[in-house]
């Protein structure tokens, strides 16, 4: 009888306090990352502006597009909190498959691809030597002339 008395007066005390993780800050660059503007489209397409800064100013790095958010339909604000490089079509070109979650809920929202210009210029922030000394420059062999 003793026993289970002082299991009933522990068990609920355990379930009493419940604390939700928020994930851990990222680091810079990417704790100045984030993406906001998202708008939904047919076929479960996210566009979402990559933007580098603070609250005192902000500045566009370009969209990049994703299918289905895994928060929903949710258009508030991203926190980017990693990016790494993915395969290369152009040697020139960078690819980035950045991690993303809700800046509000903490929530794991999956991962958005940038490319193109985008790319570039998220490139040069996270500091690749490549993308700040290169300079497009048009192909001498191309049979396309302007």
């Amino acid at each position: 009888m003793r026993m289970i008395f002082l299991a009933t007066v522990i068990l609920p005390s355990g379930c009493g306090h419940v604390t939700r993780q928020l994930p851990a800050q990222p680091v810079p660059p990417f704790s100045s990352l984030s993406l906001a503007g998202c708008r939904h489209y047919a076929s479960n397409i996210v566009d979402c502006q990559l933007e580098y800064g603070t609250e005192f100013g902000r500045q566009r790095l370009g969209s990049v597009q994703q299918i289905e958010l895994a928060t929903g339909r949710h258009t508030g604000r991203y926190q980017v909190a990693s990016c790494y490089q993915a395969p290369r079509i152009q040697k020139e070109l960078p690819n980035f498959v950045c991690r993303i979650y809700d800046a509000r809920s903490g929530a794991d929202a999956g991962s958005v691809l940038s490319k193109g210009g985008t790319a570039v210029r998220l490139a040069r922030i996270l500091g690749d030597r490549e993308q700040i000394q290169y300079r497009w420059t048009p192909d001498k062999w191309s049979r396309l002339r302007d």
